[in-house]
């Protein structure tokens, strides 16, 4: 009797949103109030406005993403250290819809393209869960930029893994069949 192969599917990964104000991450308060202070005139503030030294407690946690227009897409300007540790390769210069599994892609690119839309901060959890049934999560914060103040042109981004990083790595590596 032949066996019945199995046939594995990447768990969903779902983006939850949460409210901006009730983050009590000190971290997250520290670069929407940077933010905040930034802006001018009632305008987004723009990449420039965005000094790495002023930022240095958190570089690690950051990402900076281009925002691509005609058709619209998003790349990585910039990855902090911290992010070679989860997804163990460096982003810079990737398209999002590039970073595997699928799904994972898909999923940050959608609401990326809300975020250009509305040119409002996004403050998620994002959940997926491993083969072994754990559902792990990670908050995110997103925050526009423009250099014209109107047109959203490049994305701010940091990420609260929860875990130790290799433990959040060996989690995704899991859930999405990649080899350690």
């Amino acid at each position: 009797m032949a066996t019945a192969k199995v046939l594995r599917v990447p768990h969903p990964v779902r983006s939850v949103p949460l409210d901006l104000a009730s983050s009590d991450e000190r971290s997250f308060r520290f670069l929407i109030e940077y933010w905040q202070d930034k802006h001018r005139g009632g305008k987004l503030p723009g990449r420039k406005a965005i000094d790495p030294v002023e930022l240095k407690p958190v570089l690690p946690q950051l990402i900076l993403i281009d925002v691509e227009r005609e058709p619209l897409d998003f790349r990585y300007r910039l990855a902090g250290t911290l992010t070679y540790d989860i997804f163990g390769f460096d982003l810079t210069g990737r398209r999002v819809r590039d970073i595997p599994p699928p799904d994972w892609g898909d999923t940050v690119w959608r609401s990326l393209a809300e975020l250009v839309e509305t040119r409002q901060p996004q403050y998620v959890r994002l959940d997926f869960t491993t083969e072994e049934g754990n559902v792990r999560s990670y908050r995110v914060l997103r925050l526009p930029l423009a250099e014209d103040g109107v047109t959203v042109d490049c994305v701010l981004v940091m990420g609260d893994f929860g875990l130790h990083p290799h433990e959040f790595r060996a989690d995704l590596d899991a859930a999405f069949g990649r080899k350690k």
